[in-house]
C-alpha cells in the first residue's frame, strides 16, 4: 500500500494569494455566476479550500479555486476590513503533481441537480422561516423576482418534487405545477392528468396549466388591461403564474375581473369619444354623437357577396388621422423621439441595459399620442370598434358604415350590405346564457308549467282558494274580452291571462313532446289526472248522474278539481312555436304560490336528472360546475360526462360527499340551485300600450302575421 503524506493546511490573506499560469481552467466565469459565488462567500463564507504551491517571488499561487480567490479579493477592496481576514488553503508539497491535482478539482466537481437546488432552498427555509424573500436571495446574489420562483418549485408538493426528482416530469412540467402554491390543487392536477391522459402530450406544461385554469387567454388580457392591483383592490382574488409572462395566473373571481374591463373599456370609449374632432366640431354640449355622425359598433360591417357574409374590409380607415399636439408639448415629445432614436442599436432593438428605459419612455410617449385629436373623416356615417389586444392595450378601429357613407359602390355579386350585428332579444340573452336551443328552452318552460301544476293542487290539497281564483278570474276575464273574426265569429283567446283554451294541452312539436313527456314532472301531473278520472262523477256514464255525485263531493276533493282545471289551462311560454317565455300572469301565479303557507321550495318540484342538464350546452354545463367551484373536477370530461356529472352533483348527499373527496358545504350551492327562470321573481311591467290591429285569422296559433307580432310584443315583454 502507497503511503499519502497528510496536507497541509495553511491559512491565508488575499494579499498573500496570487494568480497560476499552472491553473487548467482558463476561460473565465460568467458574471452571473460570479454574482452567485460572491453571495456565498459574504453569507456562508469559503466553503472548499483553494489549492496553493509556493510562488517565487513570495506568497502562494492558487493553482485551483482562482474565481474564489479573485473574488475574494474584489470583496475585500471594497470592505477593507475583510483584508486582515484568512482563509483554508491546502499546500502542495509534491509539484510534480499539480497539473494533476487542478485537473481534478476542476474536473471532478460536478453541478447540483435543479430539483436538489429546489430542495436545499426548502431546507434553508424550514431552518429560518422568518426570513424574506430579498433574504434568502441575496446568500446566493438572486434577485426577489428569481428567488420567488426558486422558492415556488421548492414548495412543490412531495409526491411531485419526487418525480421531478427521479426525472419523470421536466422543468417546464414542474414550472407548470408551481403556478400555484396550492399543493393541494397540484397533486390533484397530477391525479387527475394521470388517470384521463393517454397521450404524453395531454399532461404536459401546457395541459397542467389548462387543468389548473391558470393562464387563460381570455383572461390574462382582460388582468393585462385592468391591472392586478385594481383587480384586487375590488376584491379579487389572483395567483400569478411566476414563470409565464405577466398576467397570467389563476384568476379566481373572473367575474370581477370582467366587470372591472366593461367599466374600464366605457370610460376608454368616453375619452375616444371626446377626442374626436369632424370639421372643426367635438363631442360637447354644442355637438352629439349623432352630429359628428359616430357611432360604436361591436363588429366590423359586413357585406354579402356571391351568398358569403363577410367583413367589407373595403370601409377599414386604415390609417387614423391625428391632430397636432400642443406646441409646449410637442417641443416635449420631439426631445423624447431624439432620447427614444439614441437607446436603438443597428438591429432596432434596444440597446443592452437599456430595455427598461426604452419601455418606460415607450409607454410614456404613448400617452402623449392619446391626447392628440382624432381626425374624421370630412363625410360619411362612421362606426367605431373598439377591442383590447393581447398585451393589454385598448384599441379602436374606424370603419364607414356602410358603402354609400364612403361613397362607393357595392362589388359584383353583392346582394346587399349588412350593418353590425343588432343586440340579442331577451330571450336571445337568456338562451345563450345556459346554451340552450329554442327547443330546449321551450322543454324548460313546459317543465317549469309542471312544477307550476303540482305546487298548485299542493295548494289546493291544504285548502287554499288560489287554484279557484285563478280559474275563476283567468276564465271570466278571457269571456268578457273577446276577439272578432269573420263575420259574427267571436273568438276567446287567453295568452293574456296566461291561459290556453281548454281543449289545448299543447306540447309543441314531437320533439319537444317526447322530451317532456318521459319527465318524472308530466309523469306526476298524469297521475294526478288519472286519479281524478277514476273518480265515480267521471267514469260513470250519465253526466247527470255525474254532477249530482260531484256536488256531494267534500269541498277538499273539489279543490283537488279546480287545481286540476287551472293547471290544465296553464300556458307554458307566451308561444308554443316560437322562442317563448314564461307568460306574465303565470309568473305572477308561481310568486303566489310561493307565499302560501306551508310552500317549501321549487328546486323540490324538479328532478335535475343527467337528461335536464343534457339540454344545456357543453359549455353553459362547465361554466355551472366553474360556478360550484368544481371546474377541475370536470377537466378532461366528455359533454355526456358533464351532464352525468352535474346531475351527480346537484343531487349530492354527505355519503356521496365524502365518496367524492368534497366536503358538504363544497355541494351547498349546488344542491339548492335550479335555473333562475324557474326561480320565482318580479314580473315586468306591460309595455306601452298600441293601437289594436283587426284580426282577420283567429286562430290560436295560426299564420297571421299580426297575430305573430302581438306575440313578438308579448315575447319582449315577459
Amino acid at each position: 500500500m502507497v503511503k499519502t503524506s497528510k496536507p497541509t493546511i495553511l491559512h491565508l490573506t488575499v494579499d498573500q494569494l496570487h494568480r497560476s499560469d499552472l491553473n487548467v481552467r482558463k476561460k473565465p466565469s460568467s458574471a452571473a455566476s460570479d454574482a452567485e459565488v460572491s453571495a456565498s462567500l459574504l453569507s456562508v463564507g469559503l466553503i472548499q479550500p483553494m489549492v496553493v504551491i509556493p510562488r517565487e517571488a513570495g506568497g502562494y499561487e492558487v493553482v485551483a479555486g482562482d474565481r474564489r480567490r479573485r473574488l475574494l479579493t474584489a470583496l475585500a477592496e471594497a470592505d477593507p476590513s475583510r483584508k486582515g481576514m484568512t482563509f483554508p488553503c491546502m499546500k502542495v508539497d509534491d509539484l510534480s503533481k499539480v497539473t494533476e491535482i487542478s485537473m481534478a478539482e476542476n474536473r471532478a466537481r460536478e453541478a447540483m441537480s435543479l430539483p436538489d437546488v429546489y430542495k436545499g432552498f426548502a431546507a434553508i427555509r424550514a431552518e429560518r422561516p422568518e426570513a424574506t424573500l430579498e433574504e434568502l436571495g441575496a446568500m446566493f446574489g438572486y434577485d426577489v423576482a428569481r428567488t420567488a420562483r426558486i422558492m415556488r418549485i421548492a414548495n412543490l408538493h412531495p409526491e411531485i418534487m419526487d418525480l421531478y426528482s427521479a426525472g419523470e416530469i421536466g422543468d417546464a412540467e414542474a414550472q407548470a405545477y408551481a403556478a400555484t402554491e396550492d399543493r393541494s390543487l397540484q397533486i390533484a392536477v397530477y391525479r387527475q392528468l394521470e388517470q384521463q391522459a393517454t397521450r404524453p402530450h395531454e399532461k404536459n406544461a401546457n395541459a397542467i396549466r389548462k387543468a389548473m385554469n391558470s393562464g387563460d387567454h381570455e383572461l390574462t388580457k382582460l388582468m393585462r388591461y385592468v391591472g392586478v392591483d385594481a383587480y384586487r383592490a375590488a376584491g379579487g382574488d389572483f395567483e400569478a403564474d411566476l414563470f409565464s409572462q405577466d398576467g397570467a395566473g389563476i384568476v379566481q373571481n373572473p367575474d370581477v375581473l370582467r366587470d372591472l374591463a366593461e367599466q374600464r373599456v366605457e370610460e376608454d370609449k368616453d375619452r375616444y369619444e371626446h377626442n374626436i374632432v369632424r370639421n372643426g366640431r367635438m363631442l360637447g354640449e354644442k355637438w352629439g354623437l349623432a352630429d359628428l355622425q359616430f357611432s360604436w359598433a361591436a363588429s366590423p360591417p359586413q357585406i354579402k357577396q356571391y351568398g358569403y357574409l363577410s367583413t367589407d374590409h373595403e370601409l377599414r380607415i386604415r390609417e387614423q388621422k391625428r391632430g397636432a399636439l400642443p406646441k409646449a408639448t410637442a417641443k416635449t415629445y420631439a426631445s423624447m423621439e431624439k432620447r427614444l432614436a439614441a437607446m436603438i442599436g443597428e438591429d432596432d432593438e434596444p440597446l443592452p441595459g437599456q430595455e427598461e428605459a426604452f419601455e418606460k419612455l415607450t409607454a410614456e410617449m404613448a400617452e402623449l399620442d392619446a391626447q392628440r385629436t382624432v381626425i374624421l373623416p370630412s363625410k360619411g356615417a362612421v362606426v367605431a370598434v373598439a377591442s383590447i389586444e393581447n398585451d393589454g392595450t385598448f384599441d379602436v378601429e374606424l370603419w364607414f358604415a356602410d358603402r354609400a357613407a364612403k361613397g362607393a359602390e357595392l362589388p359584383k355579386g353583392a346582394t346587399g350590405q349588412r350593418g353590425p350585428k343588432p343586440e340579442p332579444t331577451p330571450g336571445e340573452a337568456e338562451r345563450a346564457r345556459f346554451g340552450l336551443s329554442k327547443d330546449n328552452m321551450q322543454v324548460m318552460m313546459l317543465i317549469r308549467r309542471d312544477m307550476i301544476r303540482a305546487e298548485l293542487m299542493q295548494s289546493a290539497c291544504a285548502g287554499s282558494s288560489l287554484a279557484l281564483d285563478f280559474m275563476l278570474f283567468s276564465q271570466a276575464r278571457t269571456i268578457l274580452t273577446p276577439t272578432p273574426g269573420y263575420g259574427n265569429t267571436v273568438y276567446f283567446h287567453g295568452e293574456h291571462q296566461g291561459i290556453n283554451d281548454l281543449t289545448h294541452d299543447e306540447d309543441g312539436t314531437t320533439k319537444i313532446h317526447d322530451l317532456v313527456g318521459s319527465r318524472p314532472e308530466r309523469a306526476a301531473w298524469l297521475t294526478t289526472k288519472e286519479g281524478l278520472a277514476s273518480s265515480a262523477w267521471v267514469s260513470t256514464r250519465d253526466p247527470i248522474e255525474g254532477f249530482i255525485l260531484f256536488r256531494q263531493l267534500p269541498a277538499s276533493e273539489k279543490n283537488k278539481v279546480t287545481a286540476m282545471i287551472a293547471g290544465h289551462m296553464l300556458l307554458a311560454t307566451t308561444s308554443v312555436y316560437a322562442e317563448g317565455r314564461t307568460p306574465r300572469m303565470v309568473r305572477e301565479l308561481a310568486n303566489c304560490i310561493e307565499a302560501e303557507p306551508g310552500f317549501g321550495r321549487w328546486r323540490d318540484a324538479v328532478e335535475l336528472d343527467e337528461a335536464f342538464f343534457s339540454t344545456f350546452s357543453n359549455k353553459a354545463r362547465l361554466a355551472l360546475l366553474d360556478t360550484w367551484g368544481l371546474a377541475d373536477r370536470a377537466k378532461g370530461m366528455k359533454g355526456n360526462e358533464t351532464a352525468a356529472f352535474c346531475a351527480r352533483i346537484a343531487n349530492c348527499d354527505d355519503q356521496d360527499a365524502k365518496l367524492l373527496g368534497l366536503h358538504p358545504d363544497d355541494v351547498a350551492e349546488a344542491v339548492n340551485w335550479l335555473p333562475d327562470f324557474m326561480e320565482s321573481g318580479n314580473v315586468p311591467p306591460l309595455p306601452v300600450e298600441e293601437e289594436e290591429q283587426e284580426d282577420d285569422e283567429g286562430d290560436e296559433f295560426g299564420d297571421d302575421e299580426d297575430q305573430d307580432d302581438d306575440h313578438e310584443q308579448i315575447d319582449e315583454a315577459a
